[in-house]
């Protein structure tokens, strides 16, 4: 035992050895990327760069990083520089990177101030008209910029004190025509709110085609990832609205919404692109929020997957300390929000530390997909330490994080569908032994209604992949629509979905479930096929008791079989008792009119078919040799009759 456990601990180092040692190394030729082509991509150099075509031929941009000169707590413009009233005392700043970082003896740079970026750049030969294009990240924390003395582009509303200033992110595009191969950029940056003031992203300069695809490359990665997101927040919540007991669903849905908001407030800021005049200070919130409930959330998730494997006392720490976080700076200020930054990292790493432990412990004693999920968290362990350094300002990548939770998925998912094909695969065995078992006949019988039955709730656990996808493509389509139509459809589908996990494993139930269950079926069949279905129901005592989903069974064959485009559906169920040789039956009657008439003469006959085998099956169970169903087209629809002896 022990030697087992040594072979998969060398096994599990040697494994994360190659995952560190892969990203490592993609890290470190993304950040450095700029110095394998030293010779090729220039730099500015005391407040000037100069960059020629062979430049722009290998790139698609060119990163205006090097030494600007900067004018500390003073906003200049082009005049300043040509009529100047006062000495102006340079200095140089390099870019990317933040003036309250400059060291210079006898000198303190405050972030809560002013400045001034200046750049002169001179842009390859080209035709007249030849437009060139800047792509400007946001600054720390708001930003106004001049080319050649005329305003191109600003975030917010730069001031000199804090009640002047208007605060906001969001990275653009900008078009511009040069008068001549040299132009002055000029950038005002102003902050009173965050603990770093500049750059953390370099300022790129590109023709106009190249740097609308960059942006266009990178907004369509963002909403790519969003998107993904919310399609697996909602299909593992509508998991876990089939299966409740598993709360694991549940945690995983929310960790990858949270995920989504993480993404909408980072990258290309996707929110702001939706939201223009959103608050600044609340998309600070929503960033950090979202930064201290990831955590939490995917640690609830992983206990619930291997609970012997976790210390609830330590989840509770962790829970407890990324909540208290996230309460903090909910009704802090922006500044103060900052600072929990750096201790909050510190945690963030530990509970990585902790999730990993956990991992391999389930690696040690066998868990069923383990392995995958520890492959699947060493992905996302590597984006968010990028993450971590990215903050810092330490390497030059991009926010992964949403990345790695996309990877993370596609482990679980592929392992949970592998857990399932497990369980199909027993049960298909199971159903092999039993037909060659040499029980006797009834026996054989009773089992096979019971495997049937099985097998029904599992199906409609499911419930009925096409009638899913088509009722989520419905309200998919009426969000935009019309929301209002969108919320009825879903309350109904909710309601559907709500009931049949209530009552499928159940002998009896009251008729009013029933009736309920029907009615939510036929709400959701009328908004998506935008007809209107009737159902009356006439002679039915709420307080008896049927087996469960024989008419919503019923209306789902008339839906499937009758539901033509011509056809107008109308549901009827009507119940009344006759008393036969001293024996009192009960008579129920289920009528589709689809206004349809055929000339056929009316026929009865047995039940069949897969909707009609699971009736038959129902009634069998609850009323052994003591029911009768007939079925067959009336004059002005479709009839099935029940006959049942109740005592």
């Amino acid at each position: 035992m022990k030697s087992d456990q040594t072979t998969n601990l060398l096994w599990i180092s040697r494994s994360l050895i190659n995952q560190i040692q892969t990203f490592v190394i993609a890290v470190f030729l993304i950040s450095c990327q700029n110095k394998d082509t030293g010779l090729l991509l220039p730099k500015a150099i005391d407040g000037k760069m100069i960059t020629h075509e062979s430049m722009f031929n290998k790139q698609t941009s060119i990163k205006l990083d090097g030494e600007w000169d900067f004018y500390y707590e003073k906003l200049l413009d082009s005049d300043d520089f040509k009529y100047p009233t006062t000495i102006l005392s340079k200095e140089l700043m390099t870019l990317p990177g933040f003036w309250n970082e400059k060291k210079l003896i006898g000198k303190v740079y405050s972030p809560q101030t002013y400045g001034t970026f200046r750049l002169h750049l001179t842009l390859p030969k080209k035709p007249t008209n030849f437009q060139w294009s800047f792509y400007i990240p946001h600054a720390f924390t708001t930003y106004r910029m001049y080319l050649d003395g005329y305003l191109i582009s600003e975030n917010g509303i730069v001031g000199k004190t804090e009640i002047e200033t208007k605060e906001y992110w969001l990275p653009k595009i900008v078009f511009f025509t040069p008068k001549s191969e040299t132009v002055e950029i000029i950038i005002q940056v102003a902050n009173f709110k965050s603990l770093n003031a500049g750059f953390r992203q370099s300022i790129e300069v590109g023709t106009q085609e190249s740097m609308i695809q960059l942006k266009q490359t990178r907004l369509a990665l963002d909403i790519f990832l969003i998107a993904s997101l919310f399609v697996i927040s909602l299909y593992h919540f509508t998991l876990f609205l089939l299966r409740k007991k598993e709360i694991g669903l549940l945690y995983f849905s929310m960790y990858s919404f949270v995920s989504l908001i993480y993404k909408s407030t980072s990258g290309e800021f996707f929110l702001l692109i939706l939201f223009p005049n959103f608050e600044w200070n609340w998309l600070i919130k929503i960033f950090f929020i979202s930064i201290y409930l990831t955590l939490p959330l995917f640690t609830s998730f992983i206990s619930n997957l291997f609970p012997n494997e976790t210390n609830k006392k330590i989840n509770i720490l962790f829970q407890f300390t990324f909540i208290t976080l996230s309460i903090f700076v909910l009704f802090s200020k922006s500044n103060w929000i900052e600072r929990t930054l750096l201790p909050a990292e510190f945690i963030i790493l530990l509970c990585c530390l902790y999730i990993f432990w956990i991992l391999v412990r389930a690696i040690i004693q066998k868990r069923e997909s383990s392995h995958g999920f520890l492959f699947g968290f060493i992905f996302l362990f590597l984006t968010v330490l990028n993450d971590i350094l990215f903050e810092k300002n330490i390497i030059k990548t991009e926010v992964y994080g949403p990345i790695g939770t996309f990877v993370l998925f596609f482990s679980q998912s592929f392992f949970l569908s592998k857990k399932y094909s497990k369980l199909y695969s027993t049960i298909e065995k199971q159903n092999e032994e039993l037909e060659h078992s040499a029980q006797l006949k009834d026996k054989i019988y009773l089992s096979n209604i019971q495997s049937k039955r099985m097998e029904l709730e599992l199906y409609k656990k499911t419930i009925q992949p096409h009638f899913l996808m088509n009722s989520l493509s419905a309200i998919r389509y009426w969000v935009s629509e019309s929301p209002e139509k969108s919320a009825q459809i879903l309350d109904s589908l909710v309601g559907e979905l709500r009931i049949i996990l209530k009552v499928a494993s159940k002998q009896l139930i009251p008729i009013k479930d029933e009736i309920d269950l029907c009615k939510y079926h036929i709400e959701v069949m009328k908004i998506r096929m935008e007809k209107d279905y009737r159902f009356r129901i006439f002679g039915i005592n709420f307080s008896e008791e049927i087996p469960p989903l024989i008419f919503h069974t019923l209306i789902e064959n008339a839906f499937t079989h009758e539901d033509s485009v011509k056809a107008k559906l109308s549901f009827l169920i009507l119940k009344k008792n006759i008393k036969k040789d001293e024996n009192l039956i009960s008579v129920y009657c289920f009528i589709v009119y689809n206004h349809c008439k055929t000339k056929e003469p009316i026929t009865s006959k047995n039940g069949s078919g897969t909707g009609l085998e699971y009736v038959r099956l129902r009634l069998e169970e609850s009323y052994s040799g003591k029911w009768s169903l007939q079925h067959g087209k009336s004059k002005k629809g479709y009839r099935v009759l029940i006959k049942i002896q109740t005592n």
